[in-house]
């Protein structure tokens, strides 16, 4: 009887997932059932490519949210100051409105 002459010369010869796939399947699934709203149970059925898509939506949803605040912000005049010219004690304010110089 030969011995069986390997093809490719590997080290290993199981091919099985690494350690570090669990903790990346439950971040995962932490993520589809808070922010997508998924069940555990349909994590656990979805296809993997049909999970990482899910999750590259999110996150492109995440980032187009991102810059439409960043844009905001950088396109607001009033840099979170307001509008306001003149400065008033309180009391002056409390008069005008008692006269009916500001209305709220």
């Amino acid at each position: 009887m030969s011995l069986l002459v390997r093809f490719f010369h590997l080290t290993s010869t199981f091919f099985g997932l690494t350690s570090e796939y669990r903790s990346w399947l439950l971040e995962e699934i932490y993520i589809c059932k808070k922010h997508i709203g998924f069940s555990y149970a349909d994590v656990m059925d979805m296809p993997t490519s049909d999970r990482r898509y899910q999750l590259h939506l999110l996150m492109n949803e995440n980032r187009a949210k991102q810059e439409h605040y960043e844009n905001q912000t950088k396109n607001s005049s009033s840099g979170g100051r307001g509008r306001r010219t003149t400065t008033i004690s309180g009391e002056a304010l409390k008069s005008k409105m008692k006269s009916g110089e500001i209305n709220i």
